[in-house]
């Protein structure tokens, strides 16, 4: 009964240590064809929340481009990183700090992402690219 309320305590002070706008809850939405994707509540390889939020939100956008299909999404394992690819482009790099900010690991993490990507992909694709939030 302790040890799973240690792991517990342990995994939110390793987010506060690694991720300190875990705990103001800053965050970034990046948005798919109008449908929220995901929240970065992250800073990673350098870049700021604003940053990474950008740069994804225009990758999302170019997964929408006219007449181009996407067969896959799938995730591969890097050192302590989980990379997300659309068949073989990468889409981003998800970090142990985004998997300590969501409670998780980075490949756990990346995987949840991926299978929102999987899952809004097809309707999103039908909406008109550049869309950058909700209607």
């Amino acid at each position: 009964m302790k040890k799973p309320i240690l792991i517990a305590i342990a995994t939110i002070l390793v987010a506060a240590l690694v991720c300190p706008t875990a705990w103001s809850q800053a965050t970034g939405e990046v948005y798919l064809g109008g449908f929220l994707l995901l929240r970065v509540r992250c800073a990673a390889g350098g870049y700021t929340i604003d940053e990474r939020v950008n740069a994804l939100q225009l990758r999302a956008n170019n997964l929408l481009e006219l007449g181009k299909k996407i067969s896959d999404f799938t995730v591969r394992k890097s050192g302590k990183d989980a990379n997300i690819y659309a068949d073989n482009e990468l889409f981003m790099t998800v970090t142990p700090a985004d998997g300590a900010a969501n409670g998780t690991t980075a490949e756990k993490q990346a995987r949840t992402w991926t299978q929102r990507l999987r899952t809004l992909y097809p309707d999103a694709k039908t909406r008109r690219p550049g869309m950058s939030g909700p209607d």
